[in-house]
């Protein structure tokens, strides 16, 4: 009889939820970027009044750069997942291999161990 026994555990995989500190992050940074007044303070000139069409501008800048923000948080935090996923997989791709790898010196065993049987029975009849 074979029994495969793996003595280690799987990997536990990272859970960006558990760790949500940097997608809070660029979260925060994408909601400051987009702050009208933040990109409406380079378009002043000395000595000159803003106008309707510098927050206009600075609207739209603002519009960009928190939808860029949003973007890039959501995209790390996918990336997180991702990388988690693959070492996840890596890890039960190594178990796996040494679960067959152990299979195999087990089936290998017990076919020594038939063909010793054997060698004995043939070997006790040819006494008799």
């Amino acid at each position: 009889m074979n029994n495969v026994n793996l003595a280690q555990p799987p990997l536990p995989s990272y859970d960006y939820r558990a760790n949500p500190s940097p997608f809070n992050a660029g979260m925060a940074q994408a909601h400051a970027a987009g702050d009208v007044r933040y990109n409406l303070k380079p378009l002043d000139r000395p000595g000159m009044s803003r106008g309707a069409g510098q927050r206009q501008h600075a609207g739209a800048k603002a519009a960009t750069a928190m939808a860029d923000g949003i973007a890039d948080a959501y995209g790390q935090q996918a990336q997180q997942a991702n990388t988690a996923a693959l070492a996840g997989l890596t890890a039960e791709q190594g178990q796996e291999q040494f679960a067959q790898a152990l299979g195999a010196l087990q089936q290998q065993n017990a076919y020594a161990n038939a063909m010793a049987q054997l060698q004995r029975a043939g070997a006790l009849s040819g006494l008799m």
